[in-house]
């Protein structure tokens, strides 16, 4: 009678492997997905600098030319 049920415990087996293959890809999607929204904020705050860059330039340019314009004069 042991043997009967043999092959009903080889295939649990086989779904406690596939389970736990299962739980290690979730676990690496769920590294993955907290590594892109670290990233994602990392560049969201590397686009707010450039983004004050850009607008400090812009006025130093603005600057210099209305000081070289004031000076033609």
């Amino acid at each position: 009678m042991a043997d009967s049920f043999r092959p009903a415990f080889e295939h649990l087996k086989q779904v406690a492997d596939a389970l736990i293959l299962a739980n290690e890809g979730l676990k690496k999607l769920a590294d993955a997905v907290l590594a892109a929204r670290d990233e994602h904020e990392d560049l969201r705050e590397t686009v707010h600098r450039l983004e004050g860059f850009v607008i400090q330039q812009g006025q130093d340019i603005r600057a210099l030319r209305d000081r070289l314009e004031g000076r033609d004069r």
